[in-house]
């Protein structure tokens, strides 16, 4: 199988090690990564054949990425580390459907688990999400096209405005929900 050489730059340092093509895993590199730059938080990113910075997250994405090293001579894979959260980890992630976990039945009820119950994940602290957030948006905003650059910086965000129009709406479709409800119940009724 063919060798090709990696080459990772970042936090002022540039480390270089030659490999198989076939054996180099995202895992083995992430490996490599956090034993030599000593980074917590970091995506990696690779120059594509037409100019653009692609992610590289998955397995897949770097086979991607060794597969167009493999058409230069000599082959060499540049892997840029860049500290922080990818952009895609910075985005929320979509709103589930399902239902909300039930309530205990008896008002004395233990929580589940009881007093020895692990603590929540740190993720799931809204404070610590949005403190995430906040870290990694200039990076997000770094990243986009100079034009949407340009328009999200002209933007404004009325929360209480779009908090009250969710709420109008979602009280019309309750209200729509439970009149199409009892429409239907008294057209069964005769």
């Amino acid at each position: 199988m063919a060798t090709v050489i990696v080459k990772i730059s970042g936090n002022n340092q540039t480390r270089r090690w030659t490999s198989r093509a076939d054996h180099l895993t995202f895992a083995s590199i992430q490996k490599r990564v956090a034993d030599n730059f000593q980074t917590p938080k970091f995506y990696l990113t690779y120059k594509d054949d037409e100019d653009d910075d692609i992610n590289v997250s998955t397995d897949e994405e770097l086979q991607e990425a060794v597969s167009l090293a493999l058409k230069t001579e000599p082959a060499v894979l540049r892997l840029k580390l860049v500290e922080g959260l990818s952009p895609a980890a910075a985005r929320p992630s979509p709103p589930t459907t399902s239902p909300p976990p039930a309530a205990p039945s008896a008002p004395d009820a233990a929580p589940q688990g009881g007093a020895n119950a692990p603590p929540a994940p740190a993720e799931l602290n809204p404070h610590v999400f949005f403190q995430n957030l906040a870290d990694a948006l200039p990076q997000v905003m770094s990243a986009l096209p100079p034009p949407l650059q340009s328009i999200l910086s002209q933007m404004e965000l009325d929360t209480a405005a779009s908090a009250a129009a969710n709420a109008a709406a979602n009280a019309a479709s309750r209200g729509a929900s439970s009149a199409s409800g009892a429409a239907a119940t008294g057209a069964g009724v005769g």
